[in-house]
């Protein structure tokens, strides 16, 4: 029924516990996909698992159909926003579990996390990231910082409304998300008790889709080679659109970054002007707060100059009052 790493279904196991609906999106997973199932399986009393698929060519969907109680649609050109949207409207259950592949739920992770279901409304755990090592990633936990990928347990009524077009959401999704969880006045925290473990795996994302690979991850540092820059600057121009286009500055401002303004800052003024002037006088504001950062150091070297200066004019004159 399962696959190779554990062989339990909790729900089968324990059918008095009350069942919760999961939903995923994969492409080209295999490597952790049954990892990933078989723990959230083991973990999850999972109703119903709800899954789009974006036209892996590997062996996934033939993974996901070992698989019991899952519905598979595979839709290759569909956003990952959009497809959170659809993915929303299928859960039957009052809350739902995210299931991101190759991230692991340590033992008894959904026991522990749901004892903070009247604390928080859409939140998710610490994280430790597998290399070849595992270190704590304390940005999960850290309400100032971008809460990164699942998995989480989400109130549904805390993502109701939600809602992207098709069009620029392909990342920055955890981000759009929690905008919207804060504005439905709902809250959003990160449990220390308990973990799960990300795996990051060598090698070129996206090979079934040539209009989205552009990146693939090399383990020397690790570092992140650009393979085709053409398709990663459009991809970044994607991003920075879909901030503008969805994310709110004022709620999310742990989020603008150098890094995010810079992207930002080669969007036509226009557009941004006309789709959400929040993000123009953000833009406004860190250009001014960048100008004073680089402009102080070079009024103090503009003082220094004058003041050595002054002093070698004066070094001079004495020299030249005692030359013999």
């Amino acid at each position: 029924m399962l696959g190779t790493f554990r062989n339990v279904d909790r729900l089968k196991e324990e059918p008095k516990t009350e069942p919760i609906d999961g939903i995923m999106m994969t492409l080209d997973a295999e490597k952790y996909l049954e990892r990933t199932l078989d723990a959230m399986y083991a973990e999850v009393p999972i109703k119903q698992l709800f899954v789009i698929d974006g036209g892996s060519k590997d062996k996934t969907l033939d993974i996901l159909k070992n698989y019991p109680r899952v519905n598979l649609e595979v839709l290759p050109n569909v956003t990952l926003g959009k497809c959170w949207e659809i993915l929303i409207n299928r859960v039957s259950t009052p809350w739902f579990v995210f299931i991101d592949c190759g991230k692991i739920p340590a033992e008894g992770w959904y026991n522990e996390m749901i004892k903070y279901k009247d604390k928080y409304d859409y939140y998710g755990s610490k994280r430790i990231v597998h290399y070849e090592f595992e270190r704590e990633d304390p940005t999960t936990t850290d309400m100032d910082k971008r809460p990164l990928g699942g998995p989480w347990i989400i109130r549904k009524k805390s993502v109701e409304h939600y809602h992207v077009d098709d069009d620029y959401a392909w990342r920055i999704i955890d981000v759009i998300l929690r905008d919207v969880v804060e504005k439905n006045g709902y809250t959003y925290g990160a449990v220390s008790t308990t973990s799960h473990i990300c795996y990051m795996t060598e090698g070129e994302r996206y090979l079934s889709d040539d209009k989205k690979k552009g990146s693939a991850l090399i383990f020397k540092i690790p570092e992140l080679k650009v393979y085709n820059k053409k398709n990663m600057d459009k991809r970044m121009e994607i991003t920075a659109k879909a901030i503008v286009k969805y994310v709110d500055p004022v709620m999310s401002s742990y989020f603008c970054t150098d890094h995010t303004f810079m992207m930002i800052s080669r969007l036509d003024s226009k557009w941004i002007e006309s789709t959400n002037k929040k993000w123009l006088d953000a833009l406004h504001h860190w250009k001014r707060r960048k100008y004073i950062k680089a402009k102080i150091p070079r009024m103090l070297y503009a003082w220094y100059k004058l003041i050595t200066n002054k002093i070698d004019e004066k070094v001079e004159r004495i020299v030249e009052k005692y030359d013999v």
